[in-house]
């Protein structure tokens, strides 16, 4: 009866020892399931801002309870990202949040701390355009006009556009639409401008025409909505099978 003692010592010591072994054990697996997220993280920060041209590195969050599972099957299933100043010659885009799904990164690559090519089975996401950037595009762009809000969720052009050898000074309401990613800005009508008429008021209405392509955005295949506010354009995009090589 009196070796019982030593004996329920020792069981009792060995379940702390496997205790503290198991602790341990998911505390070093935590550790580096962090470790590694945050890797990953970054190298698809440093991907997509060699892609756009940000100045500041784009935040990225990996989403999922259990990373390691995706680390070593290099496919990421959720990953969200916020940009800003996304440009691409005379355009930019004030601010990007998009939500990347089944992002393919290889272990290779994240180990090397470097991303030779980065694919992405689908993407959904919100670029807010500014007037004062989409006006300086113009500007670029070699045409003499300017957006900004007209009435609640309208949109009014103002400039000027040679005519016929003649400068005309003009403002119109617009529609704006997309097609086959970009943004496409159209009058609805020129009217009661004096002197214009006709083949005049024709070539007026294609000089206030433009289109506005989102080239800044890798992942903006196609454009699925677009609300004009009273400071910018809301263009929501979406893609598949999109491929980053920085």
């Amino acid at each position: 009866m009196r070796a019982a003692g030593p004996a329920r010592w020792l069981g009792r010591r060995g379940v702390r020892i496997a205790a503290g072994v198991l602790l341990g054990t998911v505390l070093l697996l935590w550790v580096a399931d962090l470790v590694a997220r945050r890797a990953a993280e970054k190298l698809v920060a440093q991907a997509l801002q060699e892609q756009t041209g940000t100045l500041e590195e784009p935040v990225v969050t990996v989403r999922g309870p259990l990373f390691l599972p995706q680390v070593l099957r290099g496919r990421y299933d959720d990953v969200e990202l916020s940009m800003e100043g996304v440009t691409s010659g005379p355009l930019r885009i004030a601010s990007v949040d998009a939500r990347l799904e089944d992002v393919y990164l290889s272990f290779h690559d994240l180990l090397r701390g470097d991303a030779d090519r980065m694919l992405i089975t689908g993407t959904e996401a919100e670029a807010f355009l500014g007037y004062d950037d989409l006006s300086r595009y113009l500007d670029l762009t070699g045409r003499s006009l300017s957006l900004d809000a007209a009435d609640p969720g309208e949109l009014r052009v103002v400039g000027s556009a040679d005519v016929l050898g003649r400068t005309v000074e003009a403002s119109a309401d617009v529609d704006i639409g997309a097609d086959d990613g970009a943004l496409v800005v159209e009058p609805r009508g020129l009217g009661g401008i004096p002197g214009i008429s006709g083949v005049s008021e024709l070539l007026l209405g294609e000089r206030f025409t433009f289109r506005v392509p989102l080239d800044p955005l890798p992942f903006a295949q196609r454009i699925t909505g677009i609300e004009p506010t009273d400071t910018g354009v809301l263009v929501d995009v979406a893609g598949e099978w999109v491929l980053i090589e920085p």
